[in-house]
């Protein structure tokens, strides 16, 4: 499965296999316990502490698209403070969308040929959605 976070796709495989895979962080009785608002929260925490998380560390970005796309009918995610900043965790915005697999697709052959820009994702993705 394909997985746009912010500006960059990764693939995750099968959410549901992964999650309950012993090579995952999270136990699946972690996980299970899980609620939609805790895992948006959990976002919100690691992009406060590093708001490039998807470029910084894409193997913890992964592992919460993974988190995400498993608990939602999601494939997308917008995540970010607001222009001056956020005092607090609770202040990232987090969009979640289902986008086609042709966009995805179309995004990650751009990522793999070095030419995915922010702009194209937010022309391609997100400015439709606001």
């Amino acid at each position: 499965m394909l997985f746009l976070f912010n500006d960059r796709v990764f693939e995750i495989g099968q959410p549901n296999v992964t999650i309950h895979s012993q090579d995952f962080p999270l136990s699946p009785e972690v996980f299970d316990a899980l609620r939609k608002r805790d895992v948006l929260n959990l976002v919100r925490e690691e992009l406060f502490a590093d708001p490039l998380l998807v470029h910084n560390a894409p193997v913890r970005a992964s592992q919460l698209a993974t988190i995400i796309a498993a608990k939602t009918n999601a494939n997308s995610m917008l995540a970010g403070p607001p222009a001056g900043g956020a005092p607090n965790p609770a202040h990232i915005a987090v969009l979640l969308a289902e986008v086609s697999i042709l966009t995805l697709a179309s995004l990650q052959i751009q990522q793999q040929n070095g030419t995915l820009t922010t702009s194209g994702v937010e022309e391609a993705v997100w400015s439709s959605l606001r």
